[in-house]
């Protein structure tokens, strides 16, 4: 396990994946590469504050290197079409069934959602 951990792809793939999910579904070149070497490093400095402990693959450093990095902050990016995250479709129709407070109907305790799965294209445990 150790060879696929310390594998020069793992610190760019952890990297994306966990800036698709925290901040943007689209980012850069630039900043992937900035958030795998604080995953390489294991630590990172901002504003005189380290974060991590120097070790490979630290998520402390790799957590502040995506919340502390420019883009991540940037509020002329609000206005980009192309940067924001894009939710997937079953957490799409959760929130917009929350924000119509649908409710169940007779004696139901639960909304069905009949075939789903088919319609959304996403299972809900899958």
């Amino acid at each position: 396990l150790d060879h696929y951990f310390h594998h020069s792809n793992v610190a760019p793939f952890i990297a994306k994946r966990l800036i698709q999910l925290l901040v943007t579904s689209n980012p850069s070149p630039r900043y992937v590469q900035a958030v795998a070497e604080a995953f390489r490093i294991g630590d990172i400095t901002v504003d005189s504050t380290t974060f991590g402990n120097g070790e490979y693959g630290n998520l402390g450093a790799v957590v502040a290197a995506i919340f502390t990095d420019p883009e991540a902050r940037s509020l002329t990016l609000d206005f980009d079409p192309t940067h924001g995250s894009a939710r997937e479709p079953l957490l799409k129709l959760l929130h917009y069934t929350r924000s119509m407070e649908l409710s169940a109907v007779g004696l139901e305790r639960e909304v069905n959602l009949w075939d789903i799965r088919r319609k959304l294209g996403q299972e809900v445990y899958n």
